[in-house]
């Protein structure tokens, strides 16, 4: 089977999908923002537009009705005056021609002749307006370009044909005809809405053009004849731009050509007299991209911020998620966790309970009282690792997780360790192995307490997992650098291995890959574990091989004894004869029991005790000794009449010499950091948190006489 190893990190995918349904938000409002925009502005161009051919048209509508009115006041001075001489009806059309925008003005006769203000005379035949005068009823204009040298350009004719003809000398004038620049009509059509980028165009129903704004440059003079090439939009077609110029209807569209994008607007100019022309508004799509992106570019701070906002609400809305969810899981696990406590508290208890009741049938027969006594010492202890476990854990959720760095002695520590388990080992038949072949600097500073509360965690479950006949190894190795010397411990068994499903959540707490009566515990130790390696800057990794075995490897960086202060240290191992015999004792205790056993184990030590049931008997005892009579007070916190901390401050507060000196132990069943800066506070030396452990009292004991010793 695959090695399986357990991931640094995990993906939180919960994360994620808050995370992208916020960017699909804001992406498909920015998506709908910027459709909204663009088709703003199309509607606005599209109104623009609109308004720019009302505009012109009526302008274009009022210059040919001011002609069409110009020439009917010539009509009717001709009618007032019918009497003149023809010859100066011709003269005052010349002086009418100079005096207005008409640069040629012409009296039509029956005859069909054509009298101009220049005195000559033509056949109406001969004209290159005579199409549009012989179908004319009443007004008319049309364009007309003139090739002579003389007046050579473009024009549009207005022109009047009379129902009845006017006489004047015996000459019946049936029409007047003018011709003006074509300039004229093109300087009322204005496009300043869109910076010049847009033109305007009159011109008849086949397209050909009549007159356009300047900002027309195109050479063709039919504007239709490029569509047929163009690529229209939006469903339309050049077919459809002809019917309804036939249908003489309004119509929008759009195109490009050559490259370019346009709007188009056709307009039919609704005047009687106009023969069907057609007003076009013809502008380039770019002016809507730029207001478009002008407005975007704008708008870009505004989702920025949008976006900055969606972030943190995703932030919030799933750290509210995941702490509902981490309380949740906390929860079930703590209720599972009780319900294991309940086992694995009250196992141990009755055993010890059951023992003792044993012990008491067995006085008479001691094999019996010593097998009674070692496994009732077994549940005594393994009842102690549990509620240690428990209490550990508290500290870390509290943050109140001590650890008190001293030199240390590797070697000593794991010989220790070798010494607790390999019992264990052998009454299951497992071998247990210790190579520290690679540890070359055993004297390092670490809390060696806590050290070995890792690998005894480690190698206990190795040994619980680990069937008959199997192997577990604890390997010391090291690598020494500038400061630090880097320590590898590695436990390693062939026992049942670990699941990928479990290894994903083996360092949660209350989390055990099989729950069976052989193979119970906390579910805390790796949890335990991990926190302990991390607070010391190290790094705690495992790999496994369900039905194979484990392997954890963990690495703390322990900085290094200099080689001079680590053979003072070697020495004082070597010389360490301190000895508690003979030493006076005050043990403050108001537990019966406690103070029994307490006072048992000191005198096994050869100590001489005198005891106190409350804080204030030991007051008065410790005033009424003489001075120096007591090398060290064992005082418990909590007690009747007066607590620990108020005897330990008035002791301090004794007008006498030994009375700031005397070392002061706490014994308490309080382990937190306040605990132990309340005892410090109130004049204590130190605290030894109850459970008691008897060799850690002891080596308490004797480092502090040394410290004072020393001090001496």
């Amino acid at each position: 089977m695959d090695k399986v190893k357990t991931k640094s990190g995990h993906r939180n995918w919960m994360l994620l999908l808050i995370f992208a349904a916020a960017v699909l938000l804001l992406g498909a409002g920015y998506w709908l923002y910027q459709k909204s925009i663009g088709q703003a502005a199309y509607s606005t161009t599209v109104s623009f537009m609109e308004q720019i051919a009302d505009h012109d048209q009526m302008n274009i509508v009022n210059q040919l009705n001011s002609k069409w009115e110009y020439l009917e006041s010539i009509l009717e001075r001709i009618r007032m005056t019918r009497n003149s001489d023809i010859e100066e009806v011709l003269y005052n059309l010349g002086v009418e021609s100079r005096a207005t925008s008409f640069v040629q003005l012409n009296l039509v006769t029956d005859q069909d002749k054509v009298l101009n203000s220049a005195y000559l005379e033509s056949a109406l035949e001969n004209a290159p307006w005579y199409e549009a005068y012989r179908q004319a009823e009443g007004n008319f204009a049309v364009r007309y370009s003139e090739s002579s040298r003389e007046r050579w350009g473009d024009y549009l004719v207005y022109g009047i044909r009379l129902k009845e003809s006017i006489t004047c000398e015996g000459v019946n004038i049936s029409g007047v005809v003018g011709l003006v620049p074509i300039s004229e009509i093109a300087s009322q059509m204005r496009m300043d809405s869109f910076d010049g980028r847009g033109m305007a165009i009159v011109m008849l129903p086949t397209g050909e053009i009549i007159t356009a704004s300047q900002n027309y440059s195109t050479p063709d003079q039919n504007y239709l004849y490029p569509l047929k090439n163009a690529s229209f939009r939006n469903g339309g077609s050049y077919d459809a731009c002809r019917q309804a110029i036939e249908n003489k209807e309004k119509l929008f569209t759009s195109y490009s050509w050559k490259g370019k994008s346009y709007y188009v607007l056709f307009q039919p100019m609704n005047h009687g007299s106009n023969n069907g022309w057609y007003l076009v508004v013809q502008v380039s799509t770019d002016v809507t991209a730029e207001q478009v992106s002008t407005l975007i570019v704008r708008s870009i701070p505004f989702f920025l911020i949008m976006g900055v906002m969606i972030l943190i609400i995703t932030y919030f809305v799933y750290r509210s998620l995941n702490s509902a969810k981490i309380a949740r899981a906390s929860e079930q696990a703590k209720s599972a966790f009780l319900a294991n406590m309940s086992h694995e508290i009250r196992t141990p208890l009755n055993g010890i309970v059951g023992l003792h009741y044993l012990m008491r049938s067995s006085l008479d027969d001691r094999e019996k009282l010593e097998e009674y006594l070692k496994k009732a010492e077994i549940s005594a202890e393994f009842l102690k690792g549990v509620i240690t476990d428990v209490l550990d854990m508290s500290k870390i959720e509290s943050g109140q997780l001590e650890f008190y760095p001293r030199e240390m002695n590797l070697f000593a520590l794991v010989e220790e360790i070798k010494i607790l388990l390999e019992t264990q080992a052998e009454e299951k038949g497992i071998v247990f192995q210790v190579d520290c072949a690679g540890l070359n600097k055993p004297l390092v500073l670490g809390d060696a307490l806590r050290v070995k509360q890792v690998l005894t965690n480690l190698l206990g479950n190795a040994l619980k997992f680990t069937p008959e006949g199997g192997h577990v190894t604890l390997t010391v190795s090291q690598e020494e650098g500038r400061e630090t010397v880097q320590t590898l411990f590695t436990v390693a068994d062939t026992g049942c291995g670990m699941s990928q499903e479990f290894l994903d959540k083996i360092w949660l707490p209350f989390e055990q890959e099989r729950r069976i009566a052989s193979q119970s515990g906390t579910g805390l130790g790796t949890t335990l574990s991990k926190t302990l390696v991390e607070k010391m800057n190290g790094t705690i990794e495992v790999e496994s091989r369900e039905g194979e075995g484990t392997v954890f490897r963990v690495a703390i960086p322990f900085p290094a004894v200099q080689e001079q202060k680590a053979a003072e240290l070697s020495a004082e191992e070597e010389n360490s004869s301190w000895e508690l015999a003979g030493k006076q004792v005050l043990i403050v205790e108001d537990n019966e029991i406690n103070r029994m056993i307490l006072g048992a184990i000191l005198e096994e030590q050869g100590c001489v005790l005198t005891e106190a049931a409350d804080g204030a008997e030991a007051l008065s005892v410790f005033e009424h000794s003489s001075p120096g009579f007591f090398d060290l007070i064992l005082m418990d916190v909590q007690m009747p009449v007066m607590n620990g901390y108020e005897a330990a401050r008035r002791i301090r507060a004794l007008s006498r010499p030994d009375a700031e000196q005397v070392p002061i132990f706490s014994i308490t069943a309080n382990a937190f950091r306040e605990d132990v800066e309340k005892a410090l506070e109130a004049g204590m030396n130190d605290v030894i948190t109850k459970p008691l452990d008897v060799k850690l009292l002891l080596v308490k004991i004797r480092n502090l006489k040394e410290q004072e010793d020393g001090k001496r």
